[in-house]
C-alpha cells in the first residue's frame, strides 16, 4: 500500500468541496472557484477525482444536519473532548485542520457517527463495545453502531438506529426481548442473534435457538439456528450464509470464502477513519481468507501484496482501491 502525500492541487480541491457543500459560499467565492477550475487541466482533474469520492458522504452529513440542527457542532465538541486514541490519531493526522480550519464538518462523521450522537449507546469508528443490560443480557455493538434501550414492565426493547449488534438474551418469561429496525422487529425465542441495519433493508441471523421476525408490512417468519434473512418493510428473503451474516466481527475479524472484495471493504469501512472507496473492477475481485478488522492499513497492505490491486492513501482521510492497470 502506498501513502501519497496530498499535493497542493488535491488539497485545494478538498477545500473547495467542503466550502461549496457547506452551503455558506457566497457568489463571489463561487466565481473564484470557477476561475480556479478553468485555470489548468490539473485543477479540473483533481476536482473530478475528489468530488467523485467525497460528494456523497458530504451530502449525507448535510441531510443529518437538516434533520437535527446542531449535530455537526456537537460532533466537533465530542471530538475535541475525546480521549479515544483512535480519534486523537485521526486529529493529529490532519483531520482537525480539515474540519475546523475550513469551517465545515465534512468528514467528522468518519470519526464520530453523527446519527448516533443522541443515542443511548453508540460506538465510534473502529470501536466495539459489550454492554451488560439491566436484565443480565449482553449487547455487543459493532463499530459505528447506535442503539436506544427501552425496558418496561412488559417488554425489553432495543432500537437499532444504525450499524450492527449481537445480543445474548437473558431468560425472562414475562418480558419479550425485541430488536427494532427501520423495517421491522426481531423477537428473541432463544439466546443469541445478530441484527444489522442497512440502507433500505435489515439483516438478521441466528447463532443459537430462534427468533420471530415481523416486518412493518405484516410479513412474518421464524428464523432458526444457522439461518439468516434480509428484510424490507414488505419482504423477507432467506440469505446464503456469507461474511455479512456471520458474527466474527465480535472477535475483531472477518472471514470470506470466495466472496467479492467489496464485501471485505464493507466490513472494514466501520473501522477506517477517513473515506474508503473501491473501483467497480476491484470490487469484483474474489477473496478468500480471515482478515483482522482493527488495523485496516495492515489488512489493506496485505491484500495489495496478494491480489491484483493497488491501494493508495491520500493522508488519513482518503483511501482508494483499484485494480493494477
Amino acid at each position: 500500500m502506498s501513502t501519497t502525500r496530498v499535493d497542493p492541487i488535491t488539497r485545494a480541491a478538498i477545500d473547495w468541496m467542503l466550502r461549496l457543500e457547506s452551503g455558506q459560499a457566497c457568489p463571489s467565492e463561487r466565481q473564484v472557484f470557477k476561475a480556479w477550475l478553468a485555470e489548468t487541466p490539473e485543477n479540473m482533474a483533481a476536482w473530478q477525482r475528489v468530488a467523485g469520492v467525497l460528494k456523497a458522504p458530504v451530502a449525507d452529513l448535510q441531510s443529518v444536519e437538516r434533520r437535527s440542527p446542531g449535530q455537526l457542532q456537537a460532533a466537533r465538541r465530542a471530538l475535541m473532548a475525546s480521549t479515544s486514541l483512535t480519534r486523537k490519531k485521526a486529529l493529529r493526522g490532519g483531520l482537525l485542520v480539515l474540519l475546523l480550519g475550513l469551517g465545515a464538518a465534512g468528514l467528522v462523521d468518519r470519526v464520530t457517527p453523527l446519527a448516533g450522537l443522541m443515542a443511548d449507546q453508540q460506538t465510534a469508528t473502529g470501536e466495539r463495545k459489550t454492554i451488560e443490560l439491566v436484565d443480565g443480557s449482553l449487547l455487543t455493538l459493532n463499530a459505528r453502531s447506535a442503539v436506544d434501550i427501552e425496558f418496561s414492565a412488559g417488554q425489553r426493547r432495543v432500537r437499532l438506529r444504525e450499524g450492527e449488534l449481537q445480543v445474548d438474551v437473558a431468560a425472562d418469561a414475562k418480558r419479550p426481548f425485541v430488536v427494532v429496525t427501520d423495517q421491522g422487529q426481531v423477537q428473541a425465542l432463544g439466546t443469541r442473534f445478530m441484527v444489522r441495519q442497512g440502507t433500505g433493508e435489515s439483516l438478521a441471523s441466528v447463532q443459537q435457538h430462534s427468533v420471530q421476525l415481523n416486518t412493518l408490512g405484516g410479513q412474518q417468519r421464524r428464523v432458526d439456528t444457522g439461518q439468516a434473512v434480509s428484510f424490507t418493510s414488505s419482504q423477507i428473503d432467506p440469505q446464503t450464509p456469507t461474511s455479512r451474516s456471520q458474527t466474527d466481527w465480535v472477535h475483531g475479524r472477518v472471514e470470506l470464502h470466495d466472496e467479492p472484495l467489496s464485501a471485505l471493504v464493507d466490513a472494514l469501512a466501520p473501522y477506517q477513519t477517513g473515506v474508503l472507496r473501491i473501483s467497480p473492477e476491484a470490487a469484483r475481485v474474489r477473496v478468500f481468507g480471515v482478515f483482522p478488522l482493527d488495523n485496516t492499513a495492515q489488512t489493506l497492505s496485505a491484500l495489495a501484496q496478494t491480489l491484483p490491486i493497488k491501494v493508495t492513501r491520500y493522508g488519513p482521510w482518503l483511501t482508494l482501491i483499484d485494480v493494477n492497470r
